[in-house]
């Protein structure tokens, strides 16, 4: 999952090059749900593995990876703050696959920016395993 997380930056990166903006937050999204199953996975902290990930979850494995980070985060601030920056993150998504919004140049830089600032912070959080 972290190798994919990571292709997914690049490829936000290069889809934002070739002035695909609102393609390319998609793939800014997907990189921080992958980087959070990569890290509930190889926590030391009860680690869930990739498979109870998907099949342990109701149904919506995103809501589930989300709460489980949270849970894990041990400042409520911390927390709060990570919980709405993917929330957000997750909200242009669904604007770029299922609506008619297209984003920008800035809009979609902005994205790129924020995932990676989400897994950094996930880094700071769990420790850059």
């Amino acid at each position: 999952m972290k190798s994919k997380a990571i292709e997914n930056l690049e490829s936000a990166q290069i889809l934002i090059a070739a002035k695909q903006y609102t393609t390319s937050i998609h793939c800014s999204y997907y990189a921080v749900l992958e980087y959070m199953k990569y890290m509930l996975a190889k926590t030391e902290k009860m680690p869930i593995d990739y498979e109870n990930q998907n099949n342990n979850t109701g149904g919506d494995t995103h809501t589930f990876v989300l709460d489980e980070i949270k849970n894990r985060i041990n400042s409520p601030k911390n927390a709060r703050n990570f919980v709405e920056g993917v929330r957000l993150l997750k909200r242009e998504r669904v604007q770029a696959d299922y609506e008619m919004k297209k984003f920008s140049d800035v809009e979609s830089l902005d994205c790129i920016q924020k995932a990676g600032g989400l897994i950094m912070n996930l880094k700071t959080y769990f420790g850059n395993i």
